[in-house]
């Protein structure tokens, strides 16, 4: 009896793992396509009076317009905006160190094969922060977007 039970224990997870997973939505799309809904229904990024006011009615139009598994992807967006939040900027600090040491061009340091100049060449990351001596204070340039979340269409 142990035998049976310690076989099955052990073959159902291998035999679940066949059937075909579900593809995943391309969440970005859906995203998109919410904005139109934000626009008519949420005060502007420019004319948010308080960012939790924002994010929250960003949220109530999000789970009437996006499916349940990119809802939380598409609030986020709003979430990393500065709507809302007066002095704030989006600021982009580099991910990766440029070497110059071998003379201009230099290469990134952790992708040797890409040719750099700054280290802003090697790829960044955005963030929030609550002024523009924040960001570059913090190694950063100031970035133009308001979110920092890719523009759609």
């Amino acid at each position: 009896m142990r035998y049976i039970l310690v076989s099955a224990v052990l073959v159902f997870p291998l035999a679940s793992g066949v059937f075909a997973q579900p593809t995943a939505p391309d969440c970005e799309a859906e995203r998109c396509a919410a904005q139109s809904f934000i626009a008519q229904n949420c005060p502007s990024c420019a004319d948010a009076s308080n960012h939790g006011r924002f994010v929250s009615c960003v949220a109530h139009q999000v789970k009437a317009h996006v499916s349940p598994r990119c809802r939380g992807k598409a609030v986020r967006c709003a979430a990393r905006s500065t709507c809302g939040k007066p002095g704030f900027v989006t600021c982009n600090i580099p991910t990766d160190t440029c070497d110059l040491s071998a003379g201009t061009p230099g290469h990134c340091v952790d992708n040797p094969n890409q040719m750099c100049s700054t280290d802003f060449d090697c790829g960044t990351r955005c963030h929030i922060k609550s002024s523009d001596v924040r960001c570059t204070e913090a190694g950063g340039q100031v970035g133009t977007a308001t979110s920092c979340c890719a523009p759609c269409g």
